[in-house]
């Protein structure tokens, strides 16, 4: 992301938190809170890590790399870049989720639903298993 799609908020934010000279420097939330954002936001804004924040703090050159790795493999006949290729994936997958993640649903066989077999305690022990599709 460049400088002239961040918001002034963001942008005061990234100086205060990646600027060593900073007074916030490397405090997530106190650099949100002098930035301008919400207590709540500022109090999570790292787990919630926004595209933004991801790539000012190290991801983004890591996604162009895997990005030119994976434009490389489509346009390579070689096919001997397995170590890389793996990187690659796991690299773009992790960091650039909404774009690359691979979407897993969990189903029964054929895509019927699965069936979970519950089971229910009591306290006169009388125990049993109930099948429950989800």
């Amino acid at each position: 992301m460049k400088n002239e799609e961040l918001s002034p908020r963001q942008i005061l934010f990234l100086k205060g938190y990646l600027d060593p000279k900073s007074e916030t420097f490397s405090n997530a939330l106190q650099s949100a809170l002098k930035a301008g954002f919400t207590q709540e936001y500022a109090e999570n804004i790292t787990n919630l890590m926004p595209n933004w924040l991801s790539e000012a703090i190290g991801s983004g050159p890591i996604v162009e790399k895997a990005e030119k790795n994976l434009e490389k493999a489509l346009n390579d006949d070689e096919k001997d870049y397995k170590i890389w290729w793996d990187a690659t994936k796991f690299a773009l997958s992790r960091l650039k989720r909404d774009k690359y993640a691979e979407r897993l649903e969990h189903t029964g066989a054929d895509g019927s639903p699965l069936t979970v077999n519950l089971v229910k305690f009591d306290d006169n022990s009388n125990d049993s298993i109930q099948p429950t599709t989800v």
